[in-house]
């Protein structure tokens, strides 16, 4: 199986990692919207940064990217749980044909979204800085949370992956940690080229640049392609709509479609099932 995401420690070194490949899910995500090239490329990225980063958290939850306001690319979103359900969906602006990162999230801001199954979720906002996304996620690590993090992300026409490196806190009673650590993790990383990462399994990356080192590895997770629609959250979609305009377009065109962007699943609804929607419930189902 391709789609895994394999999380390790180097406690020597004091740093933590994951590495990520998804082929099947990549593509099914993209088949559901004609994105062009570079656009499609960035989304697998993105999809690969939202499940390489959930690897940090300390709760059971969700973790969500999202770039948004860019002057040709309005949306790109990307999620994954710590169950490895994962989607995403990007939105171009209008007549606008993306082709350089930098150019087409100018003016965008960054968002992390952390929500877990059990609690409050923590938001956090940032300009975007960066000329490709994996430099504007170190960048963001650096600001907000004063983390070294090195980020290798990659896609082309049949997968995308990616690999992640993070420098830890150093924490009293782990035993002897190698100074030069980061540096020497850092100068691995950087042996890695695009070619690499989308043609060898995480399993031989990680032995190829972590051989000699101290490694405890995780249970690889498996990661699915899975939507959280459902007709009673698209039944909310035309009650936001408003009672006259939402029964006045199902009148006219006799009833109502909506398509879900990010999984494809088409929801119709009839004229009588759009007025039901706007009726009082009745306790007890009476």
């Amino acid at each position: 199986m391709s789609d895994l995401l394999h999380a390790f420690a180097l406690p020597r070194l004091n740093v933590r990692g994951a590495a990520v490949r998804l082929t099947d899910g990549f593509r099914e995500i993209v088949s559901h919207q004609p994105y062009p090239p570079s656009v499609r490329g960035w989304l697998g990225e993105a999809l690969c940064a939202a499940a390489l980063l959930i690897t940090g958290l300390k709760f059971q939850g969700r973790l969500s990217v999202q770039l948004q306001g860019g002057a040709e690319l309005a949306l790109l979103y990307a999620e994954c749980s710590s169950n490895g359900d994962c989607r995403g969906i990007a939105r171009v602006v209008e007549d606008a044909a993306p082709q350089e990162f930098e150019a087409a999230t100018r003016g965008a801001v960054m968002v992390v979204t952390l929500e877990p199954f059990q609690g409050e979720r923590y938001q956090g906002i940032v300009e975007l800085q960066g000329a490709t996304l994996a430099e504007c996620f170190e960048n963001y690590f650096l600001r907000s949370e004063q983390l070294p993090t090195r980020l290798l992300l990659c896609a082309d026409d049949l997968s995308t992956a990616g690999l992640l490196i993070q420098k830890l806190p150093i924490l009293g009673g782990i035993g002897a940690v190698d100074s030069d650590g980061w540096n020497r993790c850092e100068h691995l990383v950087s042996t890695v080229d695009p070619k690499e990462l989308l043609s060898i399994s995480s399993e031989q990356l990680l032995h190829r640049l972590f051989h000699q080192e101290e490694r405890f590895d995780r249970t690889p997770l498996p990661l699915h392609i899975r939507c959280r629609c459902s007709r009673e959250k698209v039944g909310d979609v035309l009650r936001r709509l408003g009672h006259d305009e939402a029964i006045a377009t199902a009148r006219e065109s006799g009833g109502a479609e909506i398509t879900c962007e990010f999984c494809g699943k088409i929801y119709r609804f009839d004229a009588i099932e759009v007025e039901l929607l706007f009726r009082p419930s009745v306790p007890g189902g009476q």
